[in-house]
């Protein structure tokens, strides 16, 4: 077996066995009666990702591992006072939809504080970073509580199967490299079946009935609008870290999970995917 097909082998490896693992978490999640399980592994990727993301930036900026944690610590507050029972009184009230939109002020608000008090953050980094991963992050359980379990599969299906279609397809037929500068690696070919994929899938996960739209024509055109959107958000969340990644100089964001790389390696597409689904899909579905 030569290098490169050893190389697919052992990825394919690993991403079944992570694909099995996406499995028992939606299983948990349609389980799950207010979507707490969906916010506590949000949470866990995104402290992991956080922790990457300053290991990668620690020489430049110290210390802003710290920050950003407080940061996720206060975009996670919304859906903690929900879990919690807690409810604001009189017009401090907010309804659940508006969690999104009030993790990315309380998270930059913290940022902006601790960043301007500090003499040796660099602002502009730290705000980057929380709002690339501070905040979609915990947003994955409003699509959770919008879309309800099957929305939030889709979601998953729909961001990672045109990962999975670049990546074999780009490695059989491959050959120009649009972004040569960015991410080496990726093919022309491998893009456009991604976005091919994404786009089919999303059609399909309408008929299946993980996403509302039904079985009629229209309804199947709104599901590959939904995915084509949720695709090219998705690439252009991996183009971005790739992008962090080769400022940085490093090939993987962490080592654990193998091929994969770490845990920012896995979720980058999301950190893209899931503040698109919430901008578009109740526009599409309404």
């Amino acid at each position: 077996m030569g290098f490169k097909a050893a190389k697919i082998w052992k990825r394919t490896w690993v991403g079944s066995c992570l694909m099995a693992l996406m499995v028992g978490f939606l299983s948990l999640a349609f389980d799950s009666e207010r979507g707490l399980v969906v916010w506590v592994v949000s949470l866990l990727f995104a402290g992991a990702c956080v922790f990457e993301w300053s290991r990668m930036q620690e020489l430049a900026a110290p210390g802003h591992g710290v920050i950003l944690a407080l940061a996720l610590v206060a975009a996670s507050a919304p859906a903690a006072a929900y879990f919690g029972g807690y409810e604001l009184p009189g017009c401090w009230a907010f309804d659940a939809d508006w969690a999104p939109l009030l993790s990315l002020f309380l998270a930059l608000a913290v940022t902006l504080v601790l960043g301007l008090a500090s003499r040796r953050a660099r602002l502009s980094l730290l705000v980057f970073a929380a709002l690339w991963i501070c905040v979609p992050l915990p947003a994955v359980w409003s699509i959770w509580d919008g879309f309800g379990p099957k929305g939030l599969s889709a979601l998953l299906i729909l961001s990672k199967i045109g990962d999975i279609l670049g990546y074999y397809f780009g490695s059989a037929m491959g050959k120009s490299h649009p972004f040569p500068n960015i991410s080496p690696n990726k093919t022309t070919a491998g893009c456009v079946a991604s976005l091919v994929g994404g786009t089919l899938a999303g059609g399909a996960c309408v008929a299946g009935g993980l996403l509302p739209g039904g079985t009629s024509v229209l309804g199947i055109l709104l599901g590959f609008l939904a995915g084509a959107l949720v695709n090219i958000a998705a690439q252009a969340g991996d183009l971005l870290e790739s992008r962090v990644k080769r400022a940085a100089k490093i090939k993987d964001s962490g080592s654990w999970f193998g091929p994969s790389g770490g845990a920012l390696d896995l979720v980058d597409s999301l950190l893209f995917s899931v503040p698109a689904a919430l901008c578009t899909w109740p526009w599409i579905f309404a």
